[in-house]
């Protein structure tokens, strides 16, 4: 709902939370998936990235998202919005071009649509390069 500090509170104790479950056992079936800190993190990022809070999605543990599924690496979305909100455009579509990558080679219309949102949100009368760049990969993708 747009609450920055009851989001910071349940992020953290999602945190903690989720470093006391460890991680012996596996999920019981393919549906259900092992609550952990690294999808604490991941959900931090896309926290950040709706609340336009460039420092949680810049943060140091985002490391943990660059692993995993080629769909899960379309959390590089959330994190271009944070470059995007910290004004680094060059990174921010860069890490965009990369999740639209992943996005195409999946076929996933959603990481697609999510990638034209990040494109969306940045205006300017004179892109520069790597936004028109950005551009010519969105036009030529076809789902």
């Amino acid at each position: 709902m747009g609450n920055e500090e009851a989001s910071d509170r349940s992020l953290t104790k999602s945190r903690s939370l989720a470093a006391r479950l460890g991680s012996e056992e596996p999920a019981p079936w393919p549906w259900v998936f092992q609550f952990s800190e690294a999808k604490v993190a991941a959900a931090r990022v896309a926290c950040g990235a709706r609340l336009g809070l460039p420092a949680w999605v810049l943060d140091a543990d985002t490391k943990v998202l660059g692993t995993g599924h080629a769909k899960q690496r379309a959390l590089l979305l959330d994190i271009a919005a944070g470059h995007l909100a910290a004004g680094r455009v060059e990174a921010a579509f860069a890490m965009a071009s990369r999740a639209l990558e992943s996005g195409v080679q999946c076929r996933s219309g959603r990481i697609v649509d999510r990638a034209r949102a990040v494109r969306r949100s940045y205006r300017t009368a004179s892109p520069p390069r790597v936004v028109r760049d950005f551009d010519e990969q969105l036009h030529d993708v076809y789902l």
